[in-house]
């Protein structure tokens, strides 16, 4: 197949062109015009503008920041033939997936959740099927990849990003903002530092080790998001008044239970901590 990756010079872009390449034609485009032509020569991929890789692709991918994405689409998707395959590598599925059916009988939303960083194997990817059977190429490249497919539609996509992403980055955001405020430094806490506050602070920071562009949107995009947000904050201030209370505190801390795993989360995070004492102390 041919397969053009508009926004190709990206992380991700690259990251899907280099594993793709093996079976298939690679073409790319990229707002960074220069950095797209010499990874193109370097790597032998085909360089084009978006219109044109897209009017030449069975499969086209659009892999561009997700404020972009939308826009994109519409630019690329009169230029593609009705049974071309299009599909993302966005964080939020409902607008992008609404916005490809306009053009082609062949829609995937696709969330490969992960990091360009990491290697496919042992990863998840959440697929939404839109229209068409052609998706299933892409279904097979992942796992052959021996990456996780999940199907699903795209408003469950959505719903439940809100929370993997948009609750989870957000808290992480506000634990890092309440730590900013606090009187005590990074260097000061250090020596007080048990492996499991160690383990969510690196996870805080991995986090703002990232563009904020990706984080803004992914926060800003999904609509679901601030109803999330909300909730965040009601239940803050809810826990606020119960801690003080021995009683409701102890109801609901066995309330909130009940909604986890606890003991494959006991299992893993134990495995994690002992790896983490290990290389401390291995240091």
């Amino acid at each position: 197949m041919k397969i053009a990756i508009v926004g190709g010079a990206g992380k991700f872009g690259q990251h899907m062109a280099q594993n793709l390449e093996e079976n298939h034609q690679i073409l790319i485009s990229d707002a960074n015009k220069e950095k797209a032509e010499k990874l193109a020569r370097e790597n032998q991929w085909v360089y084009g503008e978006n219109k044109e890789i897209a009017s030449e692709a069975d499969c086209v991918i659009i892999s561009v920041p997700i404020k972009h994405t939308v826009d994109v689409i519409h630019e690329v998707g009169p230029h593609i033939s009705e049974d071309t395959l299009i599909t993302d590598v966005t964080s939020v599925k409902v607008k992008p997936v609404e916005a490809m059916k306009e053009y082609s009988d062949e829609v995937l939303g696709m969330h490969p959740m992960y990091a360009p960083t990491n290697s496919i194997k042992g990863q998840k990817i959440v697929l939404c099927p839109a229209k068409g059977d052609k998706w299933e190429i892409m279904r097979d490249f992942w796992e052959t990849k021996g990456a996780e497919t999940h199907i699903t539609d795209i408003e469950t996509h959505d719903k439940a990003m809100s929370i993997v992403q948009g609750l989870m980055h957000f808290s992480e955001l506000v634990v890092a903002e309440t730590i900013r405020k606090s009187e005590m430094t990074g260097d000061n806490i250090e020596d007080y530092s048990s492996p499991v506050y160690q383990l969510i602070t690196d996870l805080t920071a991995r986090m703002l080790n990232q563009k904020s562009e990706l984080y803004g949107s992914i926060q800003s995009e999904n609509p679901e998001n601030e109803e999330i947000r909300q909730n965040f904050i009601k239940s803050a201030e809810e826990l606020r008044e119960t801690v003080t209370d021995e009683e409701k505190f102890s109801e609901k801390f066995e309330e909130l239970g009940e909604e986890f795993n606890l003991a494959d989360a006991q299992s893993r995070t134990d495995s994690v901590i002992e790896f983490l004492s290990n290389d401390v102390r291995e240091k």
